[in-house]
């Protein structure tokens, strides 16, 4: 059963740092600055200094809804950690502006918009391009409905419809844990494609792992969504562009 579970997932979406069909090697992150973690880094709202494979992001940081508004997340665009202007912020689809596309979605479905955006970085680097990229990296975006070595379903295609996919399906692996159905779930240990024997610490985490089922330190997977969650979260922390509930889990 958990085999069935699994292929229907990966039908659904690919993983951070795409891997080729025989899942050997990452695809190329285009945006080197994601690399980098400087000594003096601390942690962000949610996000720890540190990379824990077991802990990766608080159950806040994945599910507050109402962590940015509209107008945060446009001046999130208009100046991006990487001190550049994302394309993103001039960008709009369907009549709605890209920031107005992410808080819709994010409160669709009780997910942080600051998690639909760095997942946008991770798959297509798209957050900190200062050019509006080809049409088949929005298509894209965030790579739900593009499984790992395989075409893209076209019903997933264009920013709206990605971020309503990422959204649905970060919090359905997030309730999934909770009732224990999930791929992942917290407290029970499983291994990654890497493969890394990983014990999610929380639902959070779980669901990072259903969505992006590797841990690739220093390359991509799951260490890549810490590290680019972690330097968005300080940067938004740093601008008064986010906020948390108090109590952090």
């Amino acid at each position: 059963m958990r085999a069935i579970q699994l292929i229907a997932a990966l039908s659904l979406f690919a993983s951070c740092a795409v891997t080729v069909d025989d899942g050997s090697e990452p695809e190329e992150h285009e945006e080197m600055a994601d690399f980098d973690v400087d000594p003096a880094d601390g942690k962000g709202d949610g996000v720890s200094a540190t990379f824990n494979q077991n802990d990766i992001i608080t159950n806040d940081m994945l599910t507050t809804a109402t962590a940015m508004s509209v107008e945060d997340v446009q001046k999130f665009f208009e100046v991006t950690p990487y001190g550049t202007r994302s394309w993103l912020a001039s960008y709009s689809e369907n009549g709605l502006t890209a920031a107005e596309l992410v808080v819709q979605a994010a409160m669709t479905y009780e997910v942080n918009p600051l998690i639909l955006i760095a997942r946008m970085q991770c798959e297509t680097s798209i957050v900190s391009k200062t050019t509006k990229p080809t049409q088949h990296a929005i298509n894209r975006a965030l790579g739900c409905g593009c499984p790992d070595g395989m075409t893209c379903n076209p019903n997933y295609a264009g920013l709206q419809k990605q971020l309503d996919c990422s959204a649905r399906v970060h919090r359905k692996w997030f309730d999934k844990s909770i009732d224990g159905t999930g791929l992942w779930v917290q407290g029970v240990t499983k291994s990654t494609l890497d493969p890394k024997r990983v014990t999610p610490a929380n639902h959070a985490t779980a669901s990072l792992y259903a969505y992006t089922p590797w841990v690739l330190v220093g390359r991509g997977g799951s260490w890549l969504a810490w590290n680019v969650t972690r330097k968005y979260a300080r940067s938004a922390e740093a601008r008064g562009l986010i906020t948390l509930p108090p109590a952090m889990n």
